[in-house]
């Protein structure tokens, strides 16, 4: 049930996901496009982390209209405009990512003050009372987030990093006081609309197969690589949606009223970012990776893939124990497993290296699955 804490709303909490958010939602693969580029073609420290910097500033607005369509439905031209004039600005701030910490950070600093404002003006005109004044404090300071992004622009060299950096204290300021109460996350739509964002994270992955492909001559080795890669990309979208979507939305349900939008930032913006960045990886590596499939890969793109997969296992293990959905022994050691896949593509071939990371993935929604059934079985033997 929404909390008190709320007072009187203009509009409902949402239950179902809209389709002017389905419609907002599509700046968000080319966003995740944007991203996993600065890795393809900046594979070093540097690169990596400046896409993950990046995605994390994105994300953290990004989330924040999730959360703003989740406590008041768009039900109203006034809010479909605006929320088509935020993804505009959205799409002008994904335009300017490949080069924000160099010639495009004025705009895109601009374009996330404007994503930032329009965020504000709408929770506060139509969430509820409770929400409105949390806004009042957190709207701000998104705003000098932008503020911070924009000046980035005027500078250049390592000193951008501190511009871009700052922001994430400003995050976790922000994220301390909105723990505290005022908003009251609907579960249905919550769970609903973060699932939808991962399958546009696992769509990019799939995205970077098909462009690796067009760009070579498709003989064996391309062909298998791409059936193994699909394959990769399915399991991992089994370990998300085997259930735990379901059971996720009866945790954030069933917590405690206070407690809620702590779950739910822990959930949904730190471990969905994770989860997120370990496909951006992923997809970079795929991008490389089917260049000659059958070849010894280069060090990057197998650590890529290794790696992503693993961040993408951690942070799902990450998870399920913050919602407490289930076991996550099997996915940590999964994590583990599939960077030390890296070797095996260095070794020997990608194929080899995408074989083997299908195959921890395979065995460990197995081993889950099985134990599932023998706790169910346990249970019913109980009852009997």
């Amino acid at each position: 049930m929404p909390s008190s804490l709320l007072g009187d709303r203009v509009s409902p909490i949402a239950s179902r996901v809209s389709t002017i958010e389905l419609l907002f939602d599509l700046v968000f693969v080319y966003t995740i496009s944007q991203v996993a580029a600065i890795v393809v073609h900046d594979p070093d420290w540097s690169g990596i982390g400046q896409a993950a910097v990046i995605l994390a500033l994105v994300w953290w607005m990004y989330d924040a209209y999730a959360w703003l369509t989740n406590q008041t439905s768009a039900d109203t031209p006034f809010v479909r405009l605006a929320l088509i004039a935020a993804m505009a600005a959205f799409l002008v701030m994904s335009l300017a990512i490949p080069d924000a910490f160099g010639a495009t950070g004025i705009v895109f600093g601009a374009a996330y003050i404007v994503v930032a404002f329009i965020h504000a003006a709408l929770f506060i005109a139509r969430g509820g009372r409770g929400a409105a004044r949390r806004i009042l404090v957190v709207g701000p300071s998104n705003i000098l987030v932008g503020v911070l992004l924009l000046a980035s622009g005027f500078f250049e060299g390592p000193i951008d990093w501190v511009f871009f950096l700052l922001p994430l204290l400003a995050f976790l300021a922000s994220a301390i006081l909105s723990a505290r109460g005022g908003f009251d996350p609907g579960a249905s739509h919550m769970v609903e609309r973060h699932g939808l964002l991962m399958i546009i994270a696992f769509g990019e992955s799939i995205v970077s197969v098909g462009v690796a492909a067009a760009s070579h001559p498709l003989d064996a080795s391309l062909i298998v690589g791409t059936v193994l890669a699909v394959g990769v990309v399915a399991a991992l979208w089994w370990c998300y949606f085997a259930g735990d979507d379901t059971r996720a939305e009866e945790a954030i349900a069933s917590a405690p009223a206070r407690s809620r939008t702590r779950l739910a930032l822990v959930a949904f913006y730190v471990e969905h970012l994770a989860m997120i960045f370990g496909l951006v990886l992923v997809a970079a590596g795929l991008h490389e990776v089917l260049v000659d499939a059958a070849a010894p890969t280069p060090t990057v793109p197998a650590l890529l893939v290794g790696c992503g997969v693993g961040l993408y296992l951690l942070a799902d293990a990450a998870y399920r124990s913050t919602l407490r959905l289930g076991a996550i022994g099997w996915r940590m050691a999964g994590g583990v497993l599939a960077v030390a896949t890296a070797p095996i593509g260095i070794g020997v071939s990608g194929l080899a290296q995408l074989l083997a990371v299908l195959a921890v993935v395979a065995v460990l929604l197995i081993a889950e699955s099985r134990a599932q059934s023998g706790l169910v079985a346990g249970r019913e033997a109980v009852v009997s």
